[in-house]
C-alpha cells in the first residue's frame, strides 16, 4: 500500500508539473515554474506520506497492545481454554490447558487429533462430545480426568463458531478446576450417608441400597434383617457411651465378618443395624442368618476391665411377601423386631400381619397432635446465639417442646415427622412463627436487647406458597420488625428446585425477614444451592462440630464450610458448641456465631430472658 501511494504521488507531481507548461506566456521561464511544481507537489505528498505512515504505526502498535493484553488474559486465565479448528486440529491453547495436559505426561502438537488431546476422558464421554459438536450444538458437563496419582474433575463448556454461511468454522473448549470442590463434596457425602462410628451406611444411604436391590432383583426373594441390641440403654447409663460406642464398632466388625460377597449391611442408628441378604435368599437361609448372628452377638465383650453380655433382637421381612418398596420392607422388619424384643429378646422373629405396634403409636401420637394446640400443650424453648466478635447475644433458635403425659413428653424428632405426614405441621408451624414473634416483643418491652429469633421451617409449609402468607399475618399480629426474624430451612426442602420455589424464596425475602440455611451438609448438599437461594446464614449442623477438638478432618471440613460461606457473603453459626477448645477453634477459623452447651441449653421463655440479663450483666462487669 506504501509503495503505491508513493508511485501515486509521483505520478501526480509529474502530471502537475507537466500541466505547468501548458499554461499561457508569462513572466516565468516554463522549464523553471514545472520544476517548482513538480518539487512543491513532491513536498506535499511527501507531507501527507508522512502523517499517514504515523497513523499506519500507531495504529500497528495499537494492535499489538491489544494482542499482547489478549494474550496475556488468556494466557492467565484460570479457565482452561482451547481452540479447535471444524476437524478438530488444534489451533490455540493456554497455559492452564497446556498444563492440565502437561500433568498427565502428554504434550500439546499442532497436529494432534482431539481424540488424542481428550485421551484422559473416558471413551463414552469423548465420544459423546465429539458428536455433539459434530452437529453444532454446545456441550456443557463435569469431566472425570484419571491421573496417575489423583483425580482431576473439570466443568467444561464446548461452543461451536460459525462463519457468515452458518457453517461451523471453530470449536472452544472452556474448562475450570473444579477438584476442590468436587474433595469437599465427596467428603460431606461420606458425612451424609455413612456413620462416623462405625464406618458403615446409615439409614438414608441402606434406604437407597434397599430401593435398588428391588429395582435390579424384579421380583426374585430375598430378605431385610433388622438387629437390635438389648439393654443397650443400661450399659449406657452405668458405664458411659464411650463404652457403648466401643460395643457397637465392636458389633458393627462381628456383623461385617458374619456377611458374605452379596449381603449388604448398614447402621440405621444408636444400637440398631440392617442386613440385606443375597437374591434367592429363602426363610430358612434368613433363619441360620439370624441365628449366627444371634450368636456371634453372644460372645462376650471385653471393654478395658469390663466383661460385657449381649444380646440381641432380630426381624426379618422378605421381599417381594411383606412388601414392594423400601419403606415397608424396614417398617416390617423392624415390627418384627419390636416382636422379638416384647417377647423378651435374644431371638428373631418374621413379619407377620398384625405385627402394628409401631403403627398403632403413631397413629396415637398423630391423635394426640391433632388437640395438642386446643389443650395448649406446647411451649418454646430458646437457644442463645453468641456473636464470636464481641461476645454479645444477638440471637436465639427457636425450639419446640411437646408436654403430654400420655406419651411421656415426646422429643421432636418423635412427633415432627408425624405432624408432617399427617398435614398438621402447616398448623403447628403458624403456632410457633405467631407465638415466638410476640415474645420477642414481649422481651423487647421488657428491656431486653433486640435479638433475631431463628424459626425452622417445614418442607410442607412451602407448599403452594402458604408460607410467605403465614409470615406476614405472623409479623402483622405480634407488630416484631421483619429484620428480628430468621426462618431455618433444611436442605431437603432445595432438592425440589423449581421456579415457584426460588420465586417464594424472593418474596420472602421482600418482607425483609432472614433467611437461614440448616444443618449444612447432613442432608442434599450442594453448592449452587448457595448461589441460587439469597440465603442470608448458613449454620454448621453439630455432627461437624461436636469432635472438631479432637479430628484434624472435621476441622478441614469446617474451615472449608466456613470459607465457602463468606465467599457467597454469608453468616456462619455453629451448632453444637460444647466446650472452649471448640470455641476457640471456630473463632481462629472465623465463624461469625455460635450456639451450645456451652453458653445455654434451651431455655423456656423465662427462664431465657434472666439469663439473657444475667449475661449482659456479666459482659458489662468484664468492660468495667
Amino acid at each position: 500500500m506504501g509503495y503505491t501511494q508513493l508511485a501515486f504521488g509521483i505520478f501526480t507531481s509529474a502530471a502537475l508539473a507537466a500541466a505547468s507548461l501548458l499554461l499561457p506566456a508569462n513572466r516565468y521561464d516554463p522549464a523553471v515554474l514545472a520544476l517548482a511544481v513538480f518539487t512543491m507537489s513532491q513536498l506535499v505528498v511527501f507531507i501527507f506520506l508522512c502523517h499517514r505512515f504515523q497513523q499506519q504505526k500507531k495504529m500497528a502498535t495499537c494492535s499489538r497492545e491489544q494482542a499482547d493484553h489478549l494474550n496475556a488474559l488468556l494466557e492467565h486465565s484460570p479457565a482452561a481454554l482451547l481452540l479447535l479448528s471444524s476437524d478438530f486440529t488444534p489451533m490455540y491453547s493456554n497455559q492452564k490447558f497446556r498444563s492440565l495436559v502437561s500433568s498427565a505426561g502428554g504434550e500439546l502438537s499442532s497436529t494432534q487429533d482431539v481424540q488424542q488431546l481428550l485421551s484422559l476422558i473416558s471413551d463414552d464421554t469423548r465420544e459423546r462430545i465429539r458428536s455433539t459438536l459434530e452437529q453444532g450444538r454446545n456441550w456443557q458437563g463435569e469431566l472425570h480426568i484419571k491421573l496417575a496419582e489423583r483425580d482431576e474433575y473439570v466443568a467444561a463448556v464446548a461452543t461451536a463458531l460459525r462463519d457468515a454461511s452458518g457453517d461451523i468454522e471453530q470449536y472452544i473448549f472452556s474448562c475450570e478446576d473444579i477438584s476442590a470442590n468436587k474433595a469437599i463434596a465427596n467428603r460431606l457425602f461420606v458425612r451424609e450417608h455413612y456413620s462416623v462410628l462405625t464406618g458403615l451406611p446409615n439409614r438414608q444411604l441402606a434406604l437407597k441400597n434397599l430401593q435398588h436391590s428391588i429395582e435390579q432383583r424384579g421380583n426374585n426373594n430375598f430378605a431385610v434383617v433388622h438387629i437390635d441390641l438389648d439393654r443397650i440403654r443400661y450399659i449406657n447409663d452405668s458405664l458411659g457411651h464411650l463404652v457403648v460406642d466401643r460395643i457397637l464398632r465392636e458389633t458393627a466388625d462381628r456383623l461385617r465378618r458374619s456377611l458374605s460377597g452379596d449381603q449388604l449391611l448398614a447402621h440405621l442408628g444408636a444400637d440398631e443395624f440392617l442386613a440385606i441378604l443375597g437374591e434367592g435368599s429363602c426363610s430358612d437361609e434368613a433363619s441360620i442368618f439370624a441365628e449366627t448372628l444371634l450368636d456371634k452377638i453372644r460372645h462376650d465383650y471385653v471393654i478395658d476391665t469390663h466383661e460385657i453380655n449381649l444380646s440381641a433382637s432380630i426381624g426379618i421381612s422378605q421381599y417381594p411377601e411383606h412388601g414392594k418398596d423400601a419403606e415397608a420392607l424396614l417398617r416390617r422388619a423392624e415390627a418384627a423386631m419390636f416382636s422379638a424384643k416384647e417377647k423378651g429378646g435374644n431371638q428373631f422373629c418374621f413379619y407377620q400381619h398384625g405385627m402394628s405396634s409401631h403403627t398403632e403409636h403413631r397413629l396415637e401420637t398423630e391423635s394426640l397432635l391433632r388437640r395438642a394446640i386446643e389443650r395448649d400443650e406446647f411451649r418454646l424453648h430458646f437457644q442463645p446465639v453468641i456473636d464470636l466478635g464481641n461476645n454479645r447475644l444477638v440471637g436465639a433458635e427457636v425450639l419446640l417442646r411437646w408436654h403430654n403425659n400420655e406419651l411421656r413428653n415426646p422429643g421432636p424428632a418423635q412427633f415432627i415427622s408425624v405432624a408432617e405426614e399427617c398435614g398438621l405441621i402447616t398448623e403447628i408451624g403458624e403456632w410457633v412463627l405467631v407465638n415466638a414473634c410476640k415474645q420477642a416483643v414481649r422481651w423487647r418491652r421488657a428491656g431486653l436487647p433486640e435479638i433475631t429469633l431463628a424459626v425452622n421451617i417445614s418442607a410442607r409449609q412451602f407448599e403452594d406458597s402458604e408460607i410467605i402468607n403465614t409470615v406476614s399475618r405472623a409479623l402483622k399480629q405480634s407488630g416484631l420488625p421483619a429484620r428480628q426474624l430468621e426462618l431455618e430451612i433444611t436442605e431437603g426442602l432445595l432438592i425440589n428446585d423449581t421456579p415457584n420455589l426460588r420465586e417464594c424464596f424472593n418474596q420472602l425475602k421482600a418482607l425483609g425477614v432472614q433467611l437461614s440455611l440448616d444443618d449444612f451438609g447432613t442432608g442434599y448438599a450442594s453448592l449452587s444451592y448457595l448461589k441460587r437461594y439469597p440465603f442470608d446464614t448458613l449454620k454448621i449442623d453439630r455432627s461437624f462440630v461436636h469432635d472438631i477438638d479432637q479430628s484434624s478432618d472435621s476441622v478441614t471440613l469446617v474451615n472449608a464450610i466456613i470459607a465457602m460461606a463468606h465467599s457467597f457473603e454469608m453468616s456462619v453459626i455453629a451448632e453444637g458448641v460444647e466446650n472452649l477448645h471448640q470455641r476457640r477453634l471456630l473463632k481462629d477459623h472465623r465463624c461469625d456465631m455460635i450456639q451450645g452447651f456451652l453458653y445455654s441449653p434451651p431455655l423456656s421463655a423465662s427462664a431465657f430472658a434472666e439469663w439473657a440479663k444475667r449475661y449482659s450483666d456479666v459482659q458489662q462487669a468484664q468492660h468495667i
